[in-house]
């Protein structure tokens, strides 16, 4: 018999689905010690008394625990940050004190009392890092845990269950054995259980026989739980209006698979950032677009090639060359071509104030990147997030260069079991580089990427100015030829300064001419020199690049 009817209530798989484990996790808190107390006495068993569910927004941490409190007619106390950080000093500790209180009343009289501490991180924060109101909270929080093994009577039965997105700024003295014993991470659904959300939130719709739920699961990576509610919402709203709208006999609602198609554009998935830069955007660059392809789109789309073949895929790509010549855009491309999800971080977002916070940020990108696989990470400035080690400092201690490196390794090391996962890397200094990432298994393939040729900018030209209006006059192989060492930002930065002098000329021009892209030629200047391009050149042949793909 499902636990679910020997208590009263529905079972919770009714509520949420999948998330088994966590489900279970939640019953042997809540539920087992009503279920089976007489056996327990018998044995001597001490239930656990703390939970902490963690994982990103969305995915259901709050309605698990109120799936079970429906699944077993449990009471509830709930505690979020704003009802415990009062203006007056001590009120927050009284409103503790007095949910638990009221939990014990609860579960003195037989009933399971769950308290629910939401946004653990907020309320109980390392003790160390904030504020003196945090440190008390913290205490009386603990006090109110170990209660049960310090009162001279022994105190009912309760759960306390809390939820954080952030478990690793939760303050440690909460996160042992007597307080939160189990931690489990709810995370982004597999594709098994999007399906099960899917059906869940389906079962009450007409959906017409094109639609397949199997397939829709699939192309929604990265979808919390959350988001596929939504899409399931949105894609019953444009059925409706399409309904509203036909003049035909339809009169009942049913969902096409061009609904869901169109829901998909409009709901997009909160743990991860698609990339729109197709490789049509990128003018030149054909032999490197090439490469890249191989390396990152094939083992994502032709992983079963790969497998049948014994090939292991590239795990890593640096990308290195001149500033403005589309590093970035090629990573963005690639990621858009893959149907990857895409992370980027910048050296000036993991060198934090905080001791430890530029490391804590690097290993939740790279969890966020396995829970939303196919993904890429791209680290744009790669030798300021891995520069050379130089050794300790002469106290002994280690630099926040260096010890994001040894994170970065640890990381990058930790994706030989990951599949779907690949880490791109740009520079423009490929010898401050530490050479520990520069080895197979981390960064295999190194890419310089040079200044377009004159073929590379007359394409450029030709993408940048695709939605200016051109004078007839205008022969843009002729701007190309006159744009010798001209980047792909520099080429942009051309087309724009040509439009403005149109404007400044007659704010009425219907087009921008040839007299106007020769001013700005005149005007403007590359920002790279003959010697400069040599040094680069010279970088990709004898340094770290010597590496044949």
């Amino acid at each position: 018999m499902a636990v679910g009817s020997r208590v009263g209530g529905e079972p919770a798989e009714e509520a949420v689905a999948g998330y088994r484990m966590a489900l279970q996790a939640l019953r042997e808190l809540v539920v087992y010690p009503f279920l089976y107390a007489r056996e327990s006495c018998l044995l001597g068993l001490k239930w656990p008394r703390g939970l902490l569910l963690y994982g990103p927004p969305g995915t259901g941490k709050t309605s698990l625990v109120q799936a079970i409190v429906r699944e077993c007619n449990a009471h509830l106390t709930m505690i979020d940050p704003t009802s415990v950080h009062k203006p007056h000093a001590g009120e927050g500790e009284k409103f503790l004190r007095e949910a638990f209180a009221e939990a014990y009343s609860q579960a003195s009289r037989g009933r399971p009392a769950i308290v629910f501490i939401d946004e653990l991180d907020a309320i109980c924060p390392r003790r160390d890092s904030r504020r003196v109101q945090g440190s008390r909270i913290v205490a009386q929080l603990l006090t109110l845990m170990d209660g049960n093994r310090k009162s001279s009577k022994k105190l009912p039965h309760i759960a306390v269950v809390a939820a954080t997105n952030r478990v690793d700024a939760v303050d440690t003295a909460l996160r042992r054995a007597g307080r939160f014993d189990s931690e489990i991470e709810v995370s982004v659904p597999s594709v098994e259980e999007r399906l099960d959300i899917l059906k869940l939130h389906t079962k009450n719709l007409h959906l017409h026989e094109s639609v397949d739920l199997q397939t829709i699961a699939g192309y929604c990576n990265g979808y919390t739980g959350a988001n596929l509610k939504g899409l399931c919402r949105e894609a019953t709203l444009l059925a409706y209006r399409r309904l509203s709208n036909s003049s035909g006999d339809e009169k009942m609602l049913t969902l096409l698979m061009e609904d869901w198609e169109s829901a998909r554009s409009q709901v997009k998935p909160s743990m991860i950032r698609a990339s729109t830069v197709s490789w049509d955007d990128i003018g030149g660059l054909k032999d490197l677009k090439k490469k890249l392809q191989q390396a990152v789109e094939w083992p994502i789309k032709h992983a079963a090639a790969f497998a049948r073949l014994g090939i292991s895929p590239v795990r890593g790509v640096l990308l290195h060359g001149p500033p403005g010549c589309s590093k970035t855009t090629l990573a963005k491309a690639a990621a858009h071509a893959s149907q990857a999800s895409f992370f980027s971080l910048s050296g000036a977002e993991l060198y934090s104030k905080y001791v430890g916070e530029g490391d804590a940020l690097l290993r939740r990108t790279f969890q966020r990147a396995r829970l939303s696989a196919p993904s890429i990470i791209f680290f744009d400035e790669a030798d300021v997030i891995a520069p050379k080690r130089t050794g300790p400092d002469g106290d002994g201690t280690t630099t926040v260069g260096e010890s994001l490196l040894s994170t970065l390794l640890t990381e990058m090391d930790g994706l030989e079991l990951a599949t779907g996962i690949i880490v791109l890397a740009a520079t423009n200094r490929p010898k401050a580089i530490d050479a520990a990432l520069l080895r197979p298994g981390r960064f295999d393939m190194l890419l310089y990427v040079p200044p377009p040729d004159v073929q590379g900018r007359h394409e450029i030209l030709r993408i940048k100015t695709r939605k200016m209006k051109l004078g007839e006059d205008v022969d843009l192989w002729k701007i190309a030829e006159r744009t010798e060492l001209f980047t792909g930002a520099d080429l942009e930065g051309l087309c724009r300064e040509a439009g403005m002098l149109a404007l400044r000329e007659d704010l009425t021009a219907p087009s921008i001419d040839k007299a106007h892209f020769e001013a700005a030629v005149r005007s403007l200047k590359p920002s790279l020199t003959k010697a400069e391009v040599d040094q680069y050149t010279a970088a990709a042949i004898h340094g770290p690049s010597t590496r044949k793909h």
